[in-house]
């Protein structure tokens, strides 16, 4: 072999040598580049995936927020119903008692109260809600008179008898004297039998006339008083 052809050869096999280096680097390259891609792809992947788990996250809580908004407005609509229902309950409940209040209250003042006395002669104390006031015939300043004959003496004696239901013909009245005041009178009386005997209390009302408040019924004869 010619020293050109040597020479020759060498130069072909230095670029082969160049070539095939080239190509090592040329793959590594690619690589590289193969690898950075797929990292970068991956990134990319991981990154839409958490904004997506992020998205899911969001709306189940929003979910779950309006689950618990419409629970809890339910709640409220239950316990307004529940509220309401108590209130007519209470309404109810105390218009009844309202009522019961009204019927005692009517019963009270419609019926007579009997109770008993501390004093020996008196057998039982008498109080009658029902009793009328005896209407005046008198005008102008009240004068509380005690003589026969006197309108505010008759129309004393007239509320006394209306007191203890004694007909005009049936009493016997035993005193009539006043009682601590010009508008408050008492009187000691009985049936002609004597088997009656009372205690009458009345007092005056102004412009009205004079009405009674109070009767002791008397456990003994009245006699002389």
């Amino acid at each position: 072999m010619s020293k050109g052809q040597e020479s020759l050869t060498r130069t072909e096999h230095k670029r082969s040598e160049q070539r095939s280096k080239k190509n090592k680097v040329d793959k590594i390259l690619n690589i590289l580049i193969a690898i950075v891609s797929i990292l970068i792809i991956l990134n990319v992947m991981t990154i839409f995936n958490d904004d997506d788990k992020e998205q899911a996250k969001e709306v189940v809580e929003k979910q779950n927020a309006n689950k618990n908004a419409e629970s809890e407005d339910t709640k409220n609509t239950d316990s307004d119903s529940e509220k309401n229902v108590a209130s007519a309950e209470e309404i109810e409940h105390g218009q009844s008692e309202s009522q019961d209040d009204a019927n005692s209250e009517e019963i009270t003042d419609t019926e007579i109260i009997v109770q008993a006395s501390n004093d020996p002669t008196v057998e039982e104390v008498i109080v009658n809600p029902q009793w009328k006031v005896t209407p005046t015939k008198q005008v102008g300043e009240h004068v509380s008179a005690y003589e026969k004959g006197h309108p505010d003496y008759e129309e004393k004696l007239e509320t006394y008898r209306q007191a203890v239901q004694l007909e005009e013909e049936n009493i016997i009245f035993w005193s009539v004297k006043n009682n601590g005041s010009t508008d408050s009178s008492v009187a000691v009386v009985s049936n002609m039998d004597k088997t009656e005997n009372y205690r009458i209390y009345i007092e005056w009302l102004q412009n009205e006339g004079w009405k009674p408040v109070k009767v002791e019924k008397l456990n003994q004869a009245v006699g002389s008083r």
